[in-house]
């Protein structure tokens, strides 16, 4: 492991030293929401990772969390009755996974349990909830991955669990086999053409053509390292290369090959260099079919956050008049470019929705709205549906805690949740999707 060097800060603060970390032994009780053990220490809950309920350990106690204290496992003195041995070597040093400790029951009970504790706290713990569709590991086909180049080597993998280290990754059980094959050969190209002491990311994402490579490293590129480059995007037959210096809004294409196209209802879409995919290909078509099946008759559909238009698409093939609105220009223009070569008609806005949310009078005009918002959810438009919003209200959302938030907004603006189907296309981790119907009256 290397340790990324941390980010400049605008000055410093004078601190009390830290406490000295203290052992103690921990029963674990039950799981919480970041998937981490808890037990009690008198009136403190204390936070210990890859445990389960029912293990006695010895752990170190390295400061405060919240409420409670942040604890490192340092011996499991009795095992709990979901403990089951990982299945990856790296586990519990690479920070990609926090729970391939829990027998597999164990697992989907809590993950299912993440959701319904959400609702809950809402008042929603009584709304009709399916059973949670699971998505099987090796089927990721999306991931970003950390970059530390050493003097003599490139580190590259997923940073350790709340640390700038990175752990380097030969293989990965949660990638499809075409990334996890390319970790060695994108690891020789970046030490040929990096310096030492650079810092920085690598999206590589399986399309229908291949793979779609962004770099994002502050190094400067001369012709050499550019031709380096393009003959390595040669030779391992990728769809696109692009470089991109952080901060930097301007990504520099290094080899197009072929059209790095996804197809969304059989319509290809070439999405800018590093946009967002739904993790896995199986998860995006799940989602989009919950999505269409809510949306159920609705002939005037807006979709929000549309993204490149993974729901907009299949919405226009069921003959709806799809509106699809994103704050990013980028696949706005992906999206409508893969729809003018298709003969398909939707109308798109960029906008950012969560300071400008389509207003109430602006949704007059919809019989359905989906909305799929980031991790922070979509308070703004919430509101302004929970005023008065359509008939029919499809809410997709990547966070159990904001989702609740948004759907407890418009429970209370008149709407009733007809169904929440979880989805988990992030196997081993604490991530959820979910998508959830609702109705007017």
């Amino acid at each position: 492991m290397i340790k990324k060097k941390p980010a400049r800060s605008a000055g410093r603060s004078k601190s009390r030293p830290a406490s000295p970390p203290r052992l103690v032994d921990v029963q674990i009780t039950e799981i919480g929401a970041r998937g981490d053990g808890v037990g009690r220490l008198g009136t403190d809950q204390v936070f210990v990772p890859f445990t389960v309920p029912g293990d006695r350990v010895s752990a170190r106690v390295e400061g405060k969390r919240g409420d409670g204290l942040a604890a490192a496992l340092v011996e499991v003195a009795e095992p709990g009755p979901g403990r089951v041995a990982p299945p990856c070597p790296q586990y519990g040093r690479c920070g990609g996974c926090s729970l391939q400790h829990l027998d597999d029951g164990l697992y989907g009970a809590w993950k299912r349990d993440l959701l319904i504790t959400q609702l809950s706290r809402h008042g929603l713990g009584d709304v009709p909830m399916g059973e949670m569709i699971r998505v099987p590991a090796g089927s990721r086909r999306r991931a970003v991955f950390a970059v530390h180049r050493s003097k003599t080597v490139t580190h590259l993998g997923f940073n350790a669990r709340a640390s700038h280290t990175v752990v380097d990754l030969d293989d990965c059980l949660l990638l499809e086999r075409p990334i996890a094959a390319f970790l060695a050969p994108l690891r020789a190209i970046l030490t040929a053409t990096v310096p030492a002491g650079e810092d920085g990311d690598v999206t590589v994402a399986l399309t229908d053509n291949g793979l779609d490579v962004l770099v994002e490293l502050d190094a400067r590129l001369d012709l050499f390292d550019r031709e380096k480059l393009a003959a390595f995007a040669d030779a391992h037959d990728l769809a696109r290369l692009s470089w991109r210096r952080p901060g930097s809004g301007f990504v520099e294409p290094i080899a197009r090959r072929k059209p790095a196209v996804v197809h969304f209802a059989e319509i290809g879409v070439e999405p800018p260099p590093g946009n967002f995919l739904q993790p896995t290909k199986g998860g995006e078509h799940i989602i989009a079919r919950l999505v269409t099946q809510g949306v159920d008759q609705a002939k005037t559909v807006a979709d929000l956050y549309c993204g490149c238009g993974s729901f907009s698409l299949p919405l226009v093939r069921t003959g709806a008049s799809v509106h699809a609105v994103e704050g990013d220009e980028a696949p706005i223009r992906a999206l409508e470019a893969a729809a003018n070569q298709s003969g398909l008609k939707l109308t798109t806005e960029v906008r950012d929705l969560a300071r400008r949310p389509l207003l109430v009078h602006e949704l007059k005009k919809y019989q359905a709205v989906v909305f799929d918002p980031p991790r922070a959810g979509a308070q703004a438009q919430a509101e302004q549906l929970a005023e008065g919003g359509p008939a029919t209200v499809v809410a997709v959302s990547c966070n159990p805690a904001t989702l609740a938030r948004d759907l407890a907004i418009l429970v209370k603006g008149g709407y009733r949740v007809q169904s929440v189907t979880p989805i988990d296309q992030f196997p081993f981790t604490a991530h959820l999707e979910a998508v959830a119907v609702l109705k007017r009256g």
